[in-house]
């Protein structure tokens, strides 16, 4: 299973929930003990990342940071945004030697740039989006099956 979400707070939020079920409703006793909760805990991050940002082509006389704000999908972060960033830093899942560091990175760094994105900005490399994602899908299908082959345990499925 992989997650295509924003870079942004809501989208790292929203993943988080698919990985590991809802932070509400975590106190409730909704499955048998001996089974897990509602969650994906093989879920892999195939979203917009920090370092999109960095590779996205500017204009041919581009220079300066200031075209950086120019690109569709490239936004400052909210009050809110702001807020439930720093709050996701103290979560279990993000503190430093967590099971998520690399959620804790892209959070850090869109608080120092004060700088969010949406899937559009993909759209700025070439091929767009699609090839992108056709691209990233097909290597991260390409590594799953290597695993699968040395486990063994392929059932054919597709989920």
């Amino acid at each position: 299973m992989f997650a295509l979400v924003d870079l942004d707070p809501d989208g790292i939020a929203i993943m988080s929930t698919y990985k590991y079920g809802s932070y509400r409703l975590a106190h409730e006793d909704a499955t048998p003990r001996d089974t897990s909760g509602l969650s994906l805990p093989n879920i892999q991050w195939v979203g917009v990342r920090r370092h999109h940002i960095c590779r996205t082509p500017v204009d041919e006389g581009g220079t300066g940071t200031g075209v950086m704000r120019e690109l569709q999908g490239l936004m400052k972060l909210t009050a809110r945004d702001r807020t439930k960033a720093a709050c996701m830093l103290e979560w279990d899942l993000c503190a430093e030697g967590g099971p998520e560091e690399g959620w804790r990175h892209e959070l850090q760094s869109m608080l120092m740039l004060n700088t969010k994105a949406e899937m559009q900005i993909l759209d700025e490399l070439p091929g767009g989006l699609v090839s992108w994602l056709n691209c990233v899908l097909s290597t991260a299908c390409e590594r799953s099956e290597l695993s699968v082959d040395s486990h063994g345990s392929d059932d054919g499925m597709l989920f």
